[in-house]
């Protein structure tokens, strides 16, 4: 016989809106203060109880919740700090702009740095060649580390699936 009770029919057996709107609220100051000014904009994104959703208006007016969106942005922001630090001087105070857009367009991480910074060389690239104008030191600095950080990010991946998908394409 067994000693766990059957699991109600309606019971979700995970908590997966909850933990989604935790994380994007973690990875977004702009979403925590839409959700503080507006509760509704909640239940707009996720299917939530009533339960989770005081949970998550209370994490979000926690003085914590501040710390906690400045952490996982510094872990967003390190490895581009690490690995291309002379495109990020050069972009001076423009890097907060360019680091906002890039965060807006890859919404999720990875946690293989080189994976990451060389996403953002790609996405910075992108933006030089539509016509976005930088200092030309910027341009320098970037053909310079990009270069580095691609190699570095070929060496890294030994599995097929963590291989750059410039490279995946040519089946390399």
């Amino acid at each position: 016989m067994s000693w766990r009770l059957p699991a109600p029919r309606n019971c979700r057996t995970m908590l997966a809106d909850f933990q989604q709107a935790l994380a994007d609220l973690t990875a977004s100051p702009a979403l925590c203060v839409r959700v503080l000014h507006d509760p509704r904009d909640l239940n707009k994104r996720y299917q939530l109880t009533p339960r989770e959703q005081d949970r998550l208006l209370g994490i979000v007016r926690h003085p914590g919740m501040a710390c906690a969106c400045t952490v996982y942005r510094a872990n967003r922001l390190a490895p581009l700090a690490m690995y291309v630090p002379r495109t990020c001087r050069a972009l001076g105070p423009l890097l907060r702009e360019v680091v906002e857009a890039f965060w807006a367009e890859f919404v999720e991480t990875d946690v293989h740095m080189f994976i990451e910074t060389d996403r953002f060389c790609r996405f910075l690239q992108t933006r030089i060649d539509n016509g976005q104008e930088y200092p030309p030191e910027v341009e320098v600095a970037l053909a310079l580390e990009g270069v580095a950080v691609a190699m570095a990010l070929r060496e890294s991946c030994t599995d097929a699936g963590l291989r750059p998908a410039s490279e995946r394409e040519r089946g390399g």
